[in-house]
């Protein structure tokens, strides 16, 4: 009868900490961005998942600190897509910079010109 109860007892903290986990995991995962090269030309595209009703911003900058771009998205979605059309920018690096809540990711992007852009993303 005492092994029975343990049993049942250690069964009841396993499972509670399970659920524990899988609280922490789903919150933990608020915020994730990933940048593509679409195709063959020189555009990307960004796309950024986030937690719904919460707000993102968006900031292009280059290595010197020079804005490029910036955006506030306040929608209550929770997934943010844009195309940016890099045909003008000059050769170099340029950060796109993410912040949501207290969080902040920057995306790396380089731009070399040969007879046509090479973009690089890191």
């Amino acid at each position: 009868m005492i092994c029975a109860l343990a049993l049942t007892l250690s069964l009841a903290s396993f499972t509670t900490d399970k659920k524990k986990d899988k609280k922490e995991e789903t919150a933990s995962v608020t915020f994730d961005a990933a940048i593509y090269k679409v195709g063959d030309s020189n555009k990307v595209k960004l796309s950024v998942n986030k937690n719904a009703n919460e707000r993102l911003r968006v900031v292009v900058k280059d290595k010197a600190g020079k804005l490029y771009y910036s955006e506030v998205f306040n929608q209550r979605d929770s997934k943010y897509r844009r195309i940016f059309d890099l045909a003008e920018m000059g050769d170099g690096t340029y950060y796109f910079e993410l912040f949501h809540k207290k969080e902040k990711l920057v995306k790396e992007v380089n731009i070399e010109s040969t007879n046509s852009k090479l973009i690089s993303l890191q």
